[in-house]
């Protein structure tokens, strides 16, 4: 009878030494890749930190500068000083050199109000021009002097002849802080119209301004000015010529 072989059972397969090192590269790299976002992360936000620590130092000692710079100047365009000698144009032509470093360094409201009101001074209207617009463009609804910048722009403009900007402005003033200010607005206007020969605007604004705004400060001049101009014209009293003489009797 033939012998039997038994065939041998067939030994577990091992886990093949490529796919082992493979997967063991895998998850080394996947941990060095999670340790580099993180030190990324870190690393933004040291970074973001130390700046905004930097921007905070120098921006208070810009401030600080620019503040310094600004009351120096101030003393100087009011002559707070002991020295009252200096004359007006060469303080303003001192306080408006200090108050153009300061906007340099950091501009501000008042700085530029200032600035605007040196060359005003001056009599550099374009100038003041450019700082009054200046002032509006980045701080005009937000800070009280507001309406001082309106008024002393609209002067400018009447200033250098650009009339239209000037009634502009004054349209501009008008609406400040709901109309508060509008009866000065109105009183500007009727003294320009009544400059040009314009009585029949001018006298329209100023009785505006008398029956809209009988407690503002511009009543009385704006009554007056109505009744002046409302008084009746002076009568003309024609003599009349005697009568021709009769003939001469005789």
């Amino acid at each position: 009878m033939p012998k039997i072989i038994k065939k041998k059972p067939a030994k577990a397969r091992p886990a093949q030494e490529d796919e082992v090192k493979h997967a063991a590269l895998h998850a080394l790299d996947a941990v060095k890749q999670k340790q580099k976002q993180v030190i990324t992360i870190v690393s933004a936000i040291l970074a973001v930190a130390i700046l905004v620590v930097a921007f905070k130092f120098y921006s208070s000692s810009q401030n600080e500068k620019a503040y310094a710079l600004e009351k120096e100047a101030y003393n100087i365009y009011y002559n707070t000083r002991s020295d009252k000698t200096t004359p007006e144009m060469e303080r303003w032509k001192k306080a408006l050199e200090l108050f153009k470093k300061s906007v340099d360094v950091k501009a501000t409201p008042t700085a530029l109000y200032y600035l605007g009101n040196c060359y005003y001074n001056l009599n550099d209207h374009e100038n003041a021009i450019k700082q009054y617009s200046l002032f509006i463009d980045k701080f005009g609804g937000n800070y009280q002097i507001v309406p001082l910048v309106y008024e002393k722009l609209a002067s400018a403009y009447f200033k250098t002849g650009k009339s239209d900007k000037a009634l502009e402005t004054l349209g501009n003033l008008a609406k400040v802080n709901q109309g508060i200010f509008r009866d000065t607005a109105l009183m500007t206007e009727a003294r320009y119209y009544e400059s040009t020969g314009n009585a029949e605007k001018a006298k329209e604004r100023y009785k505006t301004v008398a029956t809209e705004f009988p407690n503002s400060p511009w009543g009385a001049e704006a009554n007056s000015k109505i009744a002046v101009n409302t008084q009746a014209a002076p009568k003309v009293e024609i003599q009349q010529q005697p009568p021709a003489a009769g003939p001469v009797k005789k």
